[in-house]
């Protein structure tokens, strides 16, 4: 570990800790996309239905069989309840998953600066206004407002003030017995809202210049937490997202605005997580891909994974995007119930099944058009997310009977088939459209113009 000065982001002074290697690099081999011998997998989820249970820990012993790393949300109905005594539900999770799987990485979600999602946050954060972001005027910029007229409303961070920056950097391990707890359960953070962006994320209120003090402040703040977790246990810090696509193209504006390029934030952590992969911002209003997009997507996901960062891609069935229908996540299934899952709304002519026997044919149906792209940008650091939403029944893993999922009742068997490393990088064409990759047993074809030529021919 080497710590040196970073110098200056935009007149602000970034004296930080920049780690240079890590001894316990999270990576995968080659030989399928999850089976007994490896794993790609890694899967972004909580759930608040009444039937994931503890008790009965068919979903844990499926996640822990199955998966390279998991990154953990609220659980249970009241996994947003918690109010600092007993235990938070993904501590009570990430204990049930290593018991199973002790191999298995187990990460924690946790915003950058909407922090608040259980009681025991938001009294901390209550407590404290001056942590509070404010905007040029004083005034408070509020995350969200419900309620009568509007009188329970949330707070965010203010990254400049140092207090503030100390209790977002700890509280994932704060969550735990005691230090020596976390170091076993815990092996990193993947933090939301990291990129960026401009000072319109703020509200009219906040100069460029007050924007780019924030955000040197939220880059010091992931800084201090990546120091934590490599000292922990050798974990990682992931941010999201790892590009702003709507500043990549010609059309969107300047593909070298810093929120288009992945080397603006990554220096300070250790890896991303590409949210967009293929769907909603790399896509056009019909549902086809965003070549230009695309192509940047994929030229800087090799790259990032080059540079020694994990990069944890989030994709889609089908594509998920801006729409008109309304809903943007639909509740599929029994609503009197509760036995649904949600899933994402297709942009262009064709609408998302209304069934879950629907949306289970389209999630295998539509698989290879994620899986391709992905084997196209692989490397031993970058893994694979499959999923409607973000909740474990969204379809991360085959249910049980009786229990609507948005997976088939058995694992995709694109999943298990031997693959083989690659024989090299991709190739692509000369006008970068087409791109192609040899496995010792797949040969994978992408096309950006058309997400619907997709293919993997397995030998």
């Amino acid at each position: 570990m080497e710590i040196r000065r970073i110098g200056t982001f935009y007149g602000a002074t970034l004296l930080v800790a920049l780690f240079v290697y890590r001894t316990n690099a999270l990576e995968h081999g080659w030989d399928c996309i999850s089976c007994a011998q490896n794993s790609m997998l890694v899967s972004n989820f909580g759930t608040f239905r009444h039937d994931f249970t503890l008790e009965d820990p068919w979903w844990i012993n499926t996640v822990a069989d199955s998966h390279a790393v998991v990154i953990l949300n609220s659980f249970f109905p009241n996994g947003r309840d918690y109010n600092g005594t007993g235990t938070d539900t993904k501590v009570l999770v990430a204990r049930a998953l290593k018991n199973r799987n002790p191999n298995i990485k187990v990460y924690f979600y946790q915003p950058a600066d909407r922090v608040g999602d259980s009681v025991y946050i938001l009294n901390v954060v209550n407590a404290h206004p001056e942590w509070w972001l404010r905007d040029d005027n004083g005034n408070v910029i509020w995350f969200s407002c419900h309620g009568p007229n509007n009188t329970h409303c949330r707070p965010q961070i203010d990254p400049t003030v140092v207090a503030a920056q100390n209790f977002v950097v700890n509280l994932s391990i704060s969550l735990f017995k005691n230090a020596g707890e976390a170091a076993k359960l815990i092996d990193g953070v993947m933090v939301d809202g990291t990129s960026f962006t401009t000072a319109s994320r703020y509200g009219p209120n906040v100069s460029d210049a007050r924007y780019q003090k924030l955000f040197a402040g939220k880059m010091q703040m992931l800084s201090k937490m990546q120091q934590l977790y490599t000292a922990l246990n050798g974990g990682e810090v992931w941010g999201n997202p790892l590009l702003e696509y709507g500043v990549i193209g010609k059309r969107e504006g300047n593909a070298t605005a810093p929120g288009a390029n992945w080397n603006t934030t990554l220096p300070y952590y250790d890896g991303a997580f590409d949210e967009m992969f293929g769907s909603f911002g790399t896509m056009e209003p019909n549902g086809e891909w965003n070549a230009t997009k695309m192509k940047y997507s994929f030229e800087s996901i090799i790259n990032a994974s080059a540079a020694g960062k994990t990069i944890v891609i989030h994709a889609f069935p089908g594509p998920a995007g801006t729409n008109s229908y309304g809903d943007m996540f639909p509740e599929i299934g029994d609503i009197k119930t509760g036995n649904t899952f949600h899933a994402a709304q297709w942009a262009g002519p064709q609408r998302v099944p209304t069934t879950g026997a629907g949306c289970r044919q389209a999630s295998q149906e539509r698989l290879v058009e994620s899986l391709a792209p992905f084997l196209i940008v692989a490397t031993e650091r970058v893994f694979f997310g499959y999923g409607w939403f973000y909740n474990m029944e969204d379809g991360y893993i085959p249910c049980k009977e009786g229990i609507e999922c948005g997976m088939p009742s058995t694992w995709f068997p694109e999943y298990s088939r031997p693959l083989g490393p690659p024989a090299g990088p991709a190739a692509q064409a000369e006008d970068g459209m087409v791109w192609t990759r040899e496995y010792l047993h797949a040969s994978v074809f992408v096309d950006l113009r058309n997400r619907s030529l997709s293919a993997i021919t397995w030998k």
